[in-house]
């Protein structure tokens, strides 16, 4: 990787296969944030009664204890959900709250041709159940191990990244944040680490953790335009493939396309 005289990565021409033999995606993540003037238990009944996941089991989250208007008064606390609708046997979850939804999908990850139309889903059933809905912010995140056995990937030293501190080249226990694209629609949070570094539980066997986040990153981002949200989940997967591919080396990629 370079950095350009602006502090912005410069994206490289690598080859970006539409599959891979082994994917590296341990869960995937859609979020919309968003103002609206309908109930939040109004709203929340009404997505739990939306067609494509009216079977999914319903749970309240640790959050629903905490009264909404506190809440809405503490910024970490007002995007949090309060609700879950599962499907556990396909490692499914839609995940509400007053301002977000959020809908993941673990492993195995099924693609992008069925993951889009999921995606589309969500944001049908926001913009039919919610009243004056205005979108805040838009998400979209992938969490990948990388792994000797499968990737080819043994540390860090294996990525087309350099973290160096004078002479010494750090391979082992490290945990890189990467910001770009600032202040557009399609910013992006990369993360690298070690997995002695990452909370919670990481795949056996992991030895690189890549998490790419893709979001709105301009400040009073506004818009309550269907069309838009889906164009921007297209253009928001393209980015996250290309910034994840330009973590691997060109022979990797070579190595892990699947023909």
């Amino acid at each position: 990787m370079r950095t350009s005289s602006e502090g912005y990565l410069r994206v490289s021409a690598k080859p970006i296969p539409k599959k891979l033999k082994h994917d590296a995606i341990v869960e995937v993540v859609f979020e919309i944030r968003f103002s609206t003037s309908t109930i939040p238990e109004v709203l929340v009944g009404r997505i739990s009664e939306f067609g494509p996941w009216n079977d999914f089991t319903q749970s309240s989250l640790p959050l629903s204890q905490i009264p909404l208007v506190m809440r809405q008064q503490d910024p970490n606390l007002k995007y949090q959900p309060v609700f879950a609708l599962t499907n556990e046997p396909q490692k499914r979850a839609v995940r509400i709250g007053a301002n977000s939804i959020a809908y993941s999908r673990g492993m195995p990850y099924v693609g992008w041709d069925l993951f889009k139309p999921e995606v589309n889903e969500v944001i049908l059933g926001l913009f039919t159940k919610a009243n004056d809905l205005q979108i805040e912010r838009l998400g979209l995140r992938y969490l990948n191990a990388l792994r000797e056995d499968l990737h080819g990937i043994r540390s860090l030293s294996d990525l087309d990244l350099r973290i160096q501190i004078e002479d010494e080249v750090i391979t082992q226990s490290a945990n890189l944040n990467l910001n770009f694209d600032r202040k557009t629609d399609t910013a992006c949070i990369l993360r690298v680490a070690t997995p002695d570094i990452v909370l919670g539980q990481v795949p056996a066997e992991t030895a690189v953790y890549v998490d790419v986040d893709i979001f709105t990153g301009q400040d009073g981002f506004l818009t309550s335009d269907r069309a838009f949200v889906e164009d921007w989940v297209e253009r928001a997967h393209q980015k996250e493939k290309e910034q994840f591919f330009r973590m691997l080396p060109k022979p990797t990629i070579d190595s892990l396309r699947e023909n």
